[in-house]
């Protein structure tokens, strides 16, 4: 039998204590991870200075990293590999700032020996530069290696465009993205596949911005890539198949579907005239303020599908949308679609429909370019502009 202890509240002391030292362990994990990669680049910087000082530069390259993993591994200095060290050194050639004199030393609590290797002779005082957007300013760069692990960092290292790389870095950062889920988002062309590959005014704006414009267009994606519901061959399942797939996988859908989506419910209901119709998924999405229907298709897409979902919609504004609420959006996600009719069907509905296709399988790289092509040339050919532009 326990005895009376004589402090009153030595329970909230002692979970109060608890509570401090896992937020204690969980900076301390953070800080090692950020000096590790400071460290990761200052070695990157060190190799690309001594590259430079080369009056040969011919005889770098492979060959360099090769001879210093040889003999860092005599020395018995573990994690210098040719291949770590093509990492850092590609970390530094993609962020030059990533670690700047200014703020890598002192904040992070480096000791002053290894400070002081940020002014040693082969880390030049420019870095060969990938070209930065205005924004990513030192400021940006302590974000990304605070709140990224080097693992992060190292896959979107290899996003070569550095409009879609910053995409990557606002969405990973916002969305708290793993390194498989941004691996996985990476792969599957995410940028390519949401508005901001289709809409100038939303590139623009996040190359000199930083910002992600909060439309519709630049928040649904075509097509929508359900991998991870692992279905049969089509011919085996159904609408409600489909359905139950997605709710019994809602949180990998809702990291396909975006960050800012919070699910509201399946099979809504709505009564008009008596009747009961049925909104296959409900959701509300946080930044645009407004609630989201999506009806699923297991076929192409048929103009009556934008005239019901327009239905749908115009119950949702004059009943269930709150007055500080956007007008209703809607999604019809389809095995197929044709571009034209796409555009006739909901050219002219009083709310803003989507129309975008759904894959249960990870498509090629050459399968997605295809597509989105193929959307690129229909919205010229309507629009009457250059494919190019």
């Amino acid at each position: 039998m326990n005895e009376m202890r004589p402090w009153s509240g030595f329970d909230a002391l002692v979970e109060g204590l608890v509570d401090l030292e896992a937020r204690a362990r969980e900076l301390a994990s953070r800080s090692v991870d950020e000096i590790l990669t400071v460290r990761n680049w200052l070695v990157g910087a060190w190799i690309v200075g001594f590259e430079q000082e080369g009056r040969d530069r011919a005889q770098y390259g492979e060959g360099l990293l090769r001879e210093l993993a040889t003999t860092f591994k005599a020395r018995g200095v573990k994690g210098f590999s040719a291949r770590n060290l093509r990492n850092y050194r590609q970390l530094a050639l993609t962020w030059p700032t990533l670690a700047a004199r200014r703020g890598a030393g002192g904040e992070l609590g480096l000791p002053a020996d290894i400070r002081q290797t940020l002014s040693a002779k082969f880390v030049p005082a420019v870095l060969p530069r990938t070209e930065l957007l205005p924004w990513q300013n030192d400021a940006w760069m302590v974000r990304l290696r605070r709140e990224l692990s080097f693992s992060h960092l190292l896959e979107l290292s290899r996003i070569d465009s550095p409009v879609a790389r910053a995409f990557y870095e606002v969405q990973a950062l916002s969305n708290r993205w793993s390194v498989r889920e941004l691996r996985r988002q990476r792969d599957a062309m995410l940028f390519e596949r949401v508005g901001l590959s289709r809409d100038t005014e939303a590139v623009l704006a996040l190359a000199n911005e930083g910002r992600l414009i909060d439309t519709p267009t630049t928040n649904i994606r075509d097509p929508y890539v359900l991998e991870f519901l692992d279905l049969p061959e089509r011919d085996a399942w159904s609408e409600s198949d489909l359905e139950t797939a997605l709710v019994d996988n809602l949180q990998a859908f809702l990291l396909e579907l975006g960050g800012d989506f919070a699910f509201l419910g399946r099979q809504y209901r709505i009564t008009v005239g008596g009747r009961h119709h049925y909104i296959d998924l409900l959701f509300f999405h946080r930044r645009l303020r407004c609630l989201v229907a999506i009806d699923l298709k297991l076929g192409a897409f048929g103009y009556e599908d934008a005239g019901q979902m327009n239905f749908y919609l115009s119950f949702l504004r004059e009943n269930v949308s709150l007055e500080d609420e956007n007008p209703p959006v809607g999604l019809v996600l389809c095995a197929d679609k044709d571009a034209e009719e796409v555009h006739y069907a909901t050219g002219s509905l009083d709310h803003q429909v989507f129309v975008s296709r759904y894959l249960t399988r990870l498509p090629t790289e050459s399968q997605l370019r295809s597509w989105l092509a193929e959307e690129r040339e229909s919205l010229a050919r309507r629009h009457g502009l250059d494919e190019a532009t």
